[in-house]
């Protein structure tokens, strides 16, 4: 059986192999040669994701993601306690970034989370232990990127770990900036029938805003420093920027199709019961660490015909 899944697997990157030569000598016009340059990449990361193993290497991704989804949150409610108050966090801010970023959890897991993040003493002990246990999913992040790069320059440690603190404090950043901006609309939704009498559409574009600008983003913002900071022969950024537009169009794609999906999983809710949600949170967080590893494959291959 391990035979025949090597010899499976060894079928599929060849097939892909093919497909994307196939594609390298079909007759574009010289306007078109940017427009193939990327198809060819998406092929060509194919390839490249099955050969260095990224099936593995995600689910690696996914277990120090989960190891540091509490410490992240935990931070993120202990930054915005500077500013906002604990109760309104509790409810509108954590729940609507659940919500936007895995919309099978519910609100028992934010309750949860409200309950052990509502301890009023805080130690520096427990602010270093917590902000290193967020960095480990970083750290792997980092590892996992350059294996997919190929990268065989070596960083100093001390430089890896101010890049991963970095860019913890953009993600955290990033975050807060998107809370703002929702309370902002929020207020201007509610004036707006005031002013110009506009509530319908003022309702209609803070819904589209919400649901798929925002976190598109969001998204594509973030994953375009990590693909630029991370690697240790940093991309250039429009390298950086394709490869993170190929994974927020997927993963945002993959989010609301995943959304309207569940409402349909009667058979597999009786199958797991409570756990089903589990089940769900597992596989959303596997899907974006391959994604985010595909994507990585698309910079690396545009990165990689660039110096040839």
């Amino acid at each position: 059986m391990v035979a025949a899944g090597h010899g499976l697997s060894a079928v599929r990157h060849r097939l892909f192999v093919v497909t994307a030569i196939s594609i390298d000598h079909f007759p574009f016009s010289r306007h078109s040669e940017s427009v193939l340059t990327y198809l060819r990449a998406l092929f060509w990361a194919v390839a490249d994701f099955q050969r260095h193993g990224c099936t593995s290497l995600a689910a690696s991704l996914a277990f120090f993601f989960l190891l540091s989804l509490f410490p992240l949150i935990w931070l993120l409610l202990y930054l915005i306690g500077f500013v906002v108050s604990e109760d309104r966090i509790g409810h509108e801010f954590l729940l609507q970034l659940i919500e936007a970023l895995l919309p099978s959890l519910g609100a028992d897991l934010v309750q949860e989370i409200q309950r052990v993040a509502a301890e009023h003493v805080v130690h520096w002990i427990i602010l270093a232990s917590f902000t290193w246990f967020a960095m480990l999913v970083l750290f792997e992040l980092d590892y996992v990127i350059n294996v997919v790069f190929e990268s065989d320059h070596k960083r100093n440690p001390i430089v890896t770990t101010l890049v991963c603190l970095g860019l913890l404090i953009l993600m955290e950043c990033l975050i807060l900036a998107s809370y703002a901006v929702t309370q902002i609309l929020e207020v201007l939704v509610a004036h707006a029938p005031r002013v110009a009498r506009l509530n319908l559409a003022a309702l209609a574009a803070q819904a589209f805003f919400l649901s798929y600008a925002l976190p598109f983003v969001l998204v594509f913002t973030a994953v375009t420093c990590l693909y630029h900071f991370i690697p240790r022969q940093p991309p250039r950024w429009r390298h950086a920027a394709a490869g993170a537009l190929v994974f927020a169009l997927l993963w945002e794609g993959a989010k609301h199709v995943f959304a309207t999906y569940i409402r349909d999983l009667t058979v597999y809710g009786r199958m797991y019961g409570s756990l089903i949600v589990v089940v769900l949170f597992l596989l959303g967080v596997y899907y974006t660490a391959a994604l985010l590893l595909y994507g990585a494959a698309v910079v690396e291959r545009l990165q990689h015909w660039r110096k040839a």
